[in-house]
């Protein structure tokens, strides 16, 4: 299993991923934040500039073992939200 990154003092926490696929003319980059604080996540600067549904492509889900999920969707409906370098 991987462990979860821990937040800095007020601040979410959260993975970076990196996205390479077949097709695509370059990498990918976007976050997927761990559940938990809903202050916190609201407080977040990347993600309160986000509307409701592209937030939640960033934040995993916890399932009943307490394990995260999260998928990652390159297009259509519930697509993630990708950061721009």
């Amino acid at each position: 299993g991987t462990r979860e990154p821990g937040g800095i003092r007020d601040r979410p926490s959260f993975f970076a991923a990196i996205v390479f696929a077949r097709g695509l003319p370059d990498k990918l980059h976007t976050r997927i934040y761990v559940p938990g604080d809903d202050a916190v996540l609201a407080a977040d600067p990347l993600l309160s500039s986000l509307d409701e549904s592209e937030r939640a492509s960033l934040v995993a889900t916890r399932t009943p073992e307490g394990n995260l999920h999260h998928d990652i969707r390159l297009q259509g409906e519930k697509e993630t939200v990708f950061l721009a370098f």
